[in-house]
């Protein structure tokens, strides 16, 4: 995470679970960047994270948007493994 600070940008985790699950996510991972709740699902619906509201968890998924709120790329099928290096190349590529 240390080379997306030089990058300008923040990097945000959706999730449809509720706050104490994020919690106990954020703990046990030790995430250095906000996870926000979705438990209503608008969100996750809109980009295509869930199929229905009833869904239980959310695909692994990535939205780069920039500060004029346009989408420049949507990424569904993340590697969690890569994604950080992924999520740096992409911004570089852009500057």
């Amino acid at each position: 995470m240390s080379q997306i600070n030089g990058l300008d940008i923040q990097v945000f985790g959706v999730s449809v679970q509720d706050a104490e699950s994020h919690r106990r996510f954020v703990d046990r991972d030790g995430l250095n960047f906000p996870l926000l709740v979705d438990v209503d699902r608008n969100l996750s619906l809109l980009f295509g994270a869930v199929d229905k509201v009833s869904s239980r968890t959310s695909k692994r998924m990535a939205v780069y948007i920039d500060v004029q709120g346009r989408i420049l790329k949507i990424e569904k099928q993340l590697n969690p493994k890569t994604h950080g290096t992924d999520l740096v190349d992409f911004f570089s590529s852009q500057r």
